[in-house]
């Protein structure tokens, strides 16, 4: 044998010695488990209930979560209905519900009795216009500021102008072109103002109606486009 041999030995030798002598040190400081702890824990109830019973209230929760979950929506929808179905959560939002309706409520006037059933007698002409000058006093002032609400002055032309045709073209009905073709050609031109603004010079098919108000065009617009989508490029679940 060399002498690099002897060294190598010697070396795994002594490795193996300072190896050794750190597992009995570990392994002193371990307490030592009775000899008759498995067969304790083998005939213990505890040892059996205390698994199967947390198993079972994890597969309950579980199976609790995921029944209120509408993964169809998308994975964003599903974390809010999640949070939404929490005990705390879920009570917060009851009570903030709860207070702004009170507030809405108490921030009527009180001086106007509401009508809340048909009267078997009808009011005169006189009656029902005060009524609706008292009722008129209750609402804002109209002016520019007003975004969302009114984008036009009761100052303005336009203003005078909108409520002269409303009242001239009040009891006619669009849906009968023959017999009242005058608000039909309105429509019809409202609508060629619109869609010429979306290239309907350029792209064919451009259509549309008009609507009561703004809340329901945007609500007819997402229809229209949740219908395309659909039966276009199959999307089922959309989001917005």
């Amino acid at each position: 044998m060399t002498s690099a041999t002897a060294k190598s030995v010697a070396l795994v030798n002594e490795t193996n010695s300072v190896i050794e002598g750190q597992s009995r040190r570990i392994y002193s400081t371990v307490p030592m488990m009775p000899s008759n702890c498995g067969q304790q824990c083998q005939f213990s109830l505890e040892c059996v209930a205390l698994p199967v019973i947390s198993t079972l209230v994890t597969v309950a929760v579980a199976w609790w979560v995921l029944s209120r979950i509408n993964f169809n929506r998308g994975i964003k929808y599903a974390c809010f209905s999640v949070l939404q179905q929490i005990p705390l959560v879920s009570s917060y939002l009851s009570k903030v519900r709860t207070r702004v309706v009170s507030e809405l409520r108490h921030s009527q006037k009180k001086n106007i009795s509401p009508i809340l059933e048909l009267p078997e007698k009808g009011k005169s002409y006189d009656a029902i216009t005060k009524a609706c000058d008292e009722m008129q006093l209750q609402d804002s002032k109209c002016t520019s500021r007003m975004s969302g609400a009114l984008y036009i002055s009761p100052n303005s032309e336009v203003y005078k102008l909108c409520a002269q045709v409303y009242t001239q073209f009040a009891h006619t009905n669009p849906l009968h072109i023959d017999a009242f073709p005058s608000v039909c050609r309105m429509e019809a031109e409202v609508v060629s103002f619109v869609s010429s603004l979306h290239g309907s010079k350029i792209v064919d098919g451009i259509c549309g109606n008009m609507t009561s108000g703004g809340t329901e065009s945007i609500l007819s617009a997402i229809r229209t486009s949740r219908d395309y989508m659909r039966a276009v490029h199959g999307v089922k679940y959309p989001e917005m």
